[in-house]
Protein backbone atom coordinates (compact mmCIF):
# COMPACT_ATOMS: atom_id res chain seq x y z
CA UNK A 1 0.00 0.00 0.00
CA UNK A 2 1.71 3.48 -1.19
CA UNK A 3 1.36 5.95 1.38
CA UNK A 4 1.58 10.06 1.10
CA UNK A 5 2.51 11.58 4.27
CA UNK A 6 3.26 15.72 4.51
CA UNK A 7 5.49 17.02 6.80
CA UNK A 8 3.13 17.95 9.63
CA UNK A 9 2.60 14.21 9.42
CA UNK A 10 6.07 13.75 10.23
CA UNK A 11 5.80 16.52 12.98
CA UNK A 12 3.31 15.47 14.58
CA UNK A 13 4.62 11.67 14.97
CA UNK A 14 7.58 13.72 16.60
CA UNK A 15 5.24 15.84 18.97
CA UNK A 16 3.30 12.63 19.91
CA UNK A 17 6.46 10.93 21.33
CA UNK A 18 7.62 14.08 23.23
CA UNK A 19 4.62 13.99 25.09
CA UNK A 20 4.33 10.24 25.48
CA UNK A 21 8.18 9.88 27.00
CA UNK A 22 7.89 13.26 28.91
CA UNK A 23 10.63 15.35 26.59
CA UNK A 24 10.51 18.51 27.12
CA UNK A 25 12.51 20.20 24.69
CA UNK A 26 10.93 19.94 21.59
CA UNK A 27 11.01 23.24 20.04
CA UNK A 28 10.77 24.09 16.86
CA UNK A 29 14.47 23.61 15.70
CA UNK A 30 14.64 20.15 16.97
CA UNK A 31 11.64 19.71 15.48
CA UNK A 32 13.03 20.87 11.96
CA UNK A 33 16.11 18.63 12.16
CA UNK A 34 14.09 15.58 13.34
CA UNK A 35 11.76 15.94 10.28
CA UNK A 36 14.83 16.33 7.96
CA UNK A 37 16.73 13.33 9.21
CA UNK A 38 13.24 11.22 8.76
CA UNK A 39 13.30 12.33 5.32
CA UNK A 40 16.84 11.59 4.55
CA UNK A 41 16.72 8.34 6.26
CA UNK A 42 13.75 7.35 4.39
CA UNK A 43 15.36 8.52 1.16
CA UNK A 44 18.63 6.63 1.77
CA UNK A 45 16.59 3.32 2.59
CA UNK A 46 14.04 3.29 0.15
CA UNK A 47 15.35 5.62 -2.51
CA UNK A 48 11.92 7.34 -2.49
CA UNK A 49 10.78 10.83 -0.96
CA UNK A 50 9.13 10.45 2.60
CA UNK A 51 7.22 13.51 1.32
CA UNK A 52 7.06 16.37 -1.50
CA UNK A 53 8.28 19.20 -0.33
CA UNK A 54 12.06 20.27 -0.49
CA UNK A 55 14.26 20.91 2.11
CA UNK A 56 16.18 23.99 2.11
CA UNK A 57 19.56 25.06 3.18
CA UNK A 58 18.90 27.68 6.07
CA UNK A 59 21.15 29.58 8.16
CA UNK A 60 21.10 27.19 10.98
CA UNK A 61 20.77 24.10 8.84
CA UNK A 62 18.18 21.93 6.93
CA UNK A 63 14.63 23.54 7.04
CA UNK A 64 11.41 22.13 5.78
CA UNK A 65 10.02 25.33 5.32
CA UNK A 66 6.12 24.07 6.08
CA UNK A 67 7.46 23.31 9.34
CA UNK A 68 9.25 26.57 10.10
CA UNK A 69 6.37 28.34 9.43
CA UNK A 70 3.80 26.48 11.27
CA UNK A 71 6.02 26.67 14.45
CA UNK A 72 8.15 30.00 14.45
CA UNK A 73 5.57 31.13 16.84
CA UNK A 74 7.09 29.19 19.54
CA UNK A 75 10.50 30.71 19.18
CA UNK A 76 13.51 28.93 21.30
CA UNK A 77 10.08 27.54 23.31
CA UNK A 78 8.81 23.90 23.56
CA UNK A 79 6.25 23.79 20.74
CA UNK A 80 2.52 23.24 22.85
CA UNK A 81 0.48 21.77 20.35
CA UNK A 82 -0.09 19.76 17.21
CA UNK A 83 0.33 20.64 13.48
CA UNK A 84 -2.63 22.89 12.67
CA UNK A 85 -3.31 20.84 9.18
CA UNK A 86 -6.26 18.62 9.94
CA UNK A 87 -8.21 15.46 8.23
CA UNK A 88 -11.30 14.41 9.25
CA UNK A 89 -11.14 11.00 11.26
CA UNK A 90 -12.69 8.10 8.96
CA UNK A 91 -14.55 6.55 12.21
CA UNK A 92 -16.70 9.41 13.13
CA UNK A 93 -16.08 12.35 11.27
CA UNK A 94 -14.11 14.48 14.08
CA UNK A 95 -11.36 16.43 12.97
CA UNK A 96 -8.10 15.02 13.84
CA UNK A 97 -4.03 15.86 13.20
CA UNK A 98 -2.18 14.73 10.53
CA UNK A 99 -0.51 11.21 11.62
CA UNK A 100 1.71 8.33 9.93
CA UNK A 101 -0.82 5.69 8.97
CA UNK A 102 -0.42 2.57 11.88
CA UNK A 103 -0.03 0.19 8.70
CA UNK A 104 3.19 1.78 7.66
CA UNK A 105 6.06 -0.26 9.14
CA UNK A 106 8.57 1.45 7.03
CA UNK A 107 8.18 4.86 7.78
CA UNK A 108 7.23 3.78 11.59
CA UNK A 109 10.48 2.77 11.49
CA UNK A 110 12.54 4.99 10.21
CA UNK A 111 11.33 7.95 12.28
CA UNK A 112 11.19 5.61 15.13
CA UNK A 113 14.58 4.97 14.98
CA UNK A 114 15.48 8.38 14.51
CA UNK A 115 13.55 9.13 17.39
CA UNK A 116 15.24 6.76 19.73
CA UNK A 117 18.78 8.30 18.21
CA UNK A 118 18.18 11.81 19.11
CA UNK A 119 15.32 12.66 21.11
CA UNK A 120 17.96 13.91 23.95
CA UNK A 121 19.14 15.83 21.63
CA UNK A 122 18.64 19.64 21.66
CA UNK A 123 17.72 21.76 18.35
CA UNK A 124 21.48 23.17 18.25
CA UNK A 125 23.19 19.57 19.10
CA UNK A 126 21.18 18.88 15.68
CA UNK A 127 21.84 21.93 13.86
CA UNK A 128 25.70 21.17 14.40
CA UNK A 129 25.26 17.60 12.87
CA UNK A 130 24.28 19.21 9.90
CA UNK A 131 27.50 21.40 10.12
CA UNK A 132 29.81 19.13 11.16
CA UNK A 133 32.52 19.48 7.83
CA UNK A 134 32.24 21.39 4.51
CA UNK A 135 30.75 18.59 2.90
CA UNK A 136 27.33 18.03 4.34
CA UNK A 137 24.50 18.29 1.96
CA UNK A 138 23.19 21.71 3.87
CA UNK A 139 27.08 23.25 3.61
CA UNK A 140 27.05 22.35 -0.31
CA UNK A 141 23.81 23.88 -0.41
CA UNK A 142 24.18 26.73 1.83
CA UNK A 143 27.55 27.85 -0.47
CA UNK A 144 24.60 29.16 -3.23
CA UNK A 145 23.03 30.69 -1.45
CA UNK A 146 20.26 30.87 1.95
CA UNK A 147 17.23 28.61 1.55
CA UNK A 148 18.79 27.41 -1.35
CA UNK A 149 16.91 23.74 -2.35
CA UNK A 150 19.39 20.60 -1.01
CA UNK A 151 20.09 17.66 -3.24
CA UNK A 152 18.76 14.48 -2.42
CA UNK A 153 21.61 12.52 -4.02
CA UNK A 154 23.73 14.55 -1.62
CA UNK A 155 21.18 14.18 1.22
CA UNK A 156 21.50 10.58 0.22
CA UNK A 157 25.26 10.00 0.55
CA UNK A 158 25.22 11.64 3.86
CA UNK A 159 22.15 9.95 5.23
CA UNK A 160 24.40 6.46 4.41
CA UNK A 161 26.84 7.63 6.78
CA UNK A 162 24.62 8.00 9.77
CA UNK A 163 22.98 5.06 8.83
CA UNK A 164 26.43 2.61 8.64
CA UNK A 165 27.40 4.17 12.39
CA UNK A 166 24.27 3.79 13.59
CA UNK A 167 23.87 0.05 12.42
CA UNK A 168 27.82 -0.27 13.76
CA UNK A 169 26.60 1.08 17.63
CA UNK A 170 23.68 -0.98 18.01
CA UNK A 171 26.32 -3.91 17.52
Amino acid sequence: MKYTYLPAHIANYFLSKAKKDGVKDMTPMKLIKLVYFSYAWYLAIFEKKLFTERVEAWRYGPVVPSIYHEFKRFGNSPIQQYSIDFELSKENDEMSYPAISKEDEDTLKVVGAIWEIYKDRDGWDLSRITHEDNNTPWSLAYAQGENFPMEDDKIVKRAHVAIEKYIKSAQ
